[in-house]
């Protein structure tokens, strides 16, 4: 089988860790931007990944009017366009896209009225009639629940999601996505390597410093930790991740009083995440619902309970079905309730135990990479 992957500019290891596993070993084509993101994502993580990769351009980037359309796109907010590429799609068994309303769909959605291969569609969104900014997004959406052949969600609210925008029910299959239990395991910490103690209570954030991510009330509910009660422990607080709000961050951390209890990291390869999740008596996802975006899963919270750590998440998109019984929840964007939900932790060794165990036995029953595999391998062979 010849598969086609257009996958935007956010190709990570995660993707090859899971498809390297499907069954039969199809040959694997990647289709993806050649821009600044990705180039990021190929500095940090130098893993060797067994596909073959097609690079895809953008019209600001290529072609006659590419000095042209950049100047639209700096200054009126022009969204760049991809440079057709569907003819490059013949002979494939099965396109998998991503998202109802991309250029990426629009020519997957030609390729399949051209060729006649058969398309599946990854959706990640979970809000009902979201990213219909323009004319085209919406025609694309319209033609994408028309044609597309499977549907595949990750969580129940994209699967609802779906549904409303008119999608067939029978066409939409669940495959929660998989870590690599393995490499996502219980270990040793690794508290050192971080400049951190083993005495130290330690929280941990990992993403994008985006205010939708949350960070910012995570500081202040740090804060309150640190300056509200008795502590036994020093609490520390570990961010790994970069972003256009670091300036911010470290603003806020310096207007709070808290520099000397927090830790850059700054963008750790993958391989290396194990080390930092072993190392944590709290991760926390704080994610904040925004009009247009809210929390569409989570990788970091498989990833961290897959390794034993005990995790915090907000009451905000996908977390809590992700999270299950498994770890605490509290309300997006409210500094004391996380704060009361750290505290607990801090204060009970109990507690984060018992938290350690469940996690890891919720990824081991729901979020294996063989389990990912296994369903896209019989989807395709059902579609090809």
């Amino acid at each position: 089988m010849k598969l086609a992957l257009l996958i935007g500019n956010r190709y990570t290891p995660w993707h090859f860790r899971g498809y390297r596993r499907l069954r039969g070993a199809p040959e694997i084509t990647v289709f993806r931007a050649e821009s600044e993101i990705q180039r990021r994502f190929d500095e940090r993580d130098d893993e060797e990944a067994p596909f073959h990769f097609a690079p895809i351009h953008f019209d600001t980037q290529q072609g006659p009017a590419s000095f042209l359309h950049a100047l639209r796109e700096r200054y009126t907010g022009r969204e760049p366009r991809i440079r057709p590429f569907a003819e490059r799609l013949q002979g494939f068994d099965v396109i998998q896209s991503w998202e109802l309303f991309t250029g990426w769909t629009a020519e997957a959605i030609e390729a399949r009225r051209r060729f006649g291969v058969p398309l599946s569609l990854m959706v990640w969104d979970n809000i009902p009639f979201n990213n219909e900014q323009t004319e085209e997004r919406r025609a694309i959406k319209r033609r994408a629940l028309r044609e597309t052949d499977r549907f595949i969600v990750h969580t129940e609210r994209s699967r609802r999601m779906l549904i409303i925008e008119g999608a067939e029910e029978g066409r939409i299959v669940y495959v929660p996505p998989g870590v690599d239990t393995d490499l996502f395991s219980p270990g040793p910490s690794e508290r050192a390597a971080f400049g951190l103690d083993d005495g130290d209570f330690v929280i941990f954030f990992a993403g994008w410093f985006l205010p939708r991510k949350g960070l910012d009330f995570l500081l202040l509910a740090m804060r309150e930790l640190i300056t509200r009660g008795s502590n036994s422990r020093p609490i520390k607080l570990l961010m790994v991740g970069s972003g256009p709000g670091r300036e911010r961050i470290e603003a806020s951390i310096a207007r709070l009083g808290i520099a000397a209890h927090c830790v850059f990291a700054g963008s750790l390869p993958y391989r290396r995440m194990p080390a930092a999740f072993r190392s944590t008596d709290a991760f926390v996802l704080p994610s904040i619902a925004t009009p247009e975006w809210q929390e569409q899963f989570g990788m970091s919270l498989i990833e961290a309970m897959a390794c034993g750590a005990p995790v915090i998440g907000a009451l905000s998109g996908a977390i809590p079905e992700i999270v299950g019984d498994a770890g605490l929840l509290c309300q997006p964007n409210d500094f004391v309730s996380l704060s009361d939900a750290l505290r607990r932790l801090l204060e009970s060794d109990t507690l984060r135990g018992e938290l350690s165990t469940a996690g890891r036995k919720r990824v081991l029953d729901h979020f294996t990479l063989d389990r990912f595999s296994n369903a896209l391998s019989l989807l395709y062979e059902e579609i090809a």
